[in-house]
């Protein structure tokens, strides 16, 4: 089974990769968990933290980390998952790695804890991994199912600290300058004082701004800033 045969509406971000993710106080977890994916000595690895600290991103670099070994990996946001139902979960242990993003908005759906529960069962049995992430350690998870809950807490956990807003301006900066752009730090400045300061809003907001700039071939100014998000 490959990404492309499931009737999800899946992105996978392109620029989701481990050099694209500017570590802040992460450096240490980062090392750990890419020394984990190339050992692959665990069949669960949970990753969590707050909203906007990154996990989407990393839950995605890993699995291109992961591809680069060889090995099938699938990503699947749980989102999506809930709106196209439980077939979406089916063969999956067919595949080296199973990359389920957002284990949390399981909880409520006691049919979704019983299969992802038999879906790691059958992972961790053939030797397999299961990714996932969540906002919450495994050990405040409120997931109901208590075997499923249990599981969650017996493999590797990587905790992932969010930017502060110093570090979303430096952020702003760097991405700007691997996109072969020119942000100065008062344009960013004033990016992160006038639109929400979640880092999926930034990375929205930025997104545009590139794509912008690239079509009219404009410097990122705050004139130009103002006209394309409408501040």
């Amino acid at each position: 089974m490959t990404l492309g045969q499931l009737p999800l509406g899946v992105t996978f971000r392109e620029h989701a990769v481990f050099d694209d993710f500017l570590p802040g106080d992460n450096a240490q977890t980062l090392g750990a968990l890419r020394h984990a994916l190339a050992r692959l000595d665990d069949t669960l690895m949970y990753l969590w933290g707050a909203p906007g600290s990154g996990l989407s991103h990393l839950l995605q670099a890993s699995v291109h980390e992961l591809q680069g070994q060889g090995l099938t990996v699938i990503y699947l946001p749980i989102a999506d998952c809930l709106e196209y139902g439980l077939q979406t979960l089916e063969g999956l242990d067919e595949m080296d790695v199973v990359a389920l993003d957002d284990i949390d908005l399981i909880v409520g759906q006691p049919e979704w804890q019983e299969a992802i529960f038999h879906l790691f069962n059958r992972l961790r049995d053939s030797g397999k991994l299961l990714l996932v992430t969540s906002h919450t350690s495994p050990l405040q998870q409120s997931i109901e199912l208590p075997d499923l809950r249990s599981r969650l807490s017996w493999g590797l956990t990587f905790q992932v600290q969010p930017l502060s807003d110093e570090q979303k301006l430096d952020w702003l900066v760097w991405k700007a300058r691997r996109r072969g752009l020119t942000l100065e730090e008062d344009v960013a400045a004033f990016l992160i004082n006038r639109v929400a300061r979640s880092m999926a809003t930034l990375v929205e907001a930025f997104e545009q701004l590139d794509e912008r700039s690239l079509a009219e071939q404009r410097r990122l100014t705050i004139p130009f800033i103002k006209d394309v998000l409408s501040l």
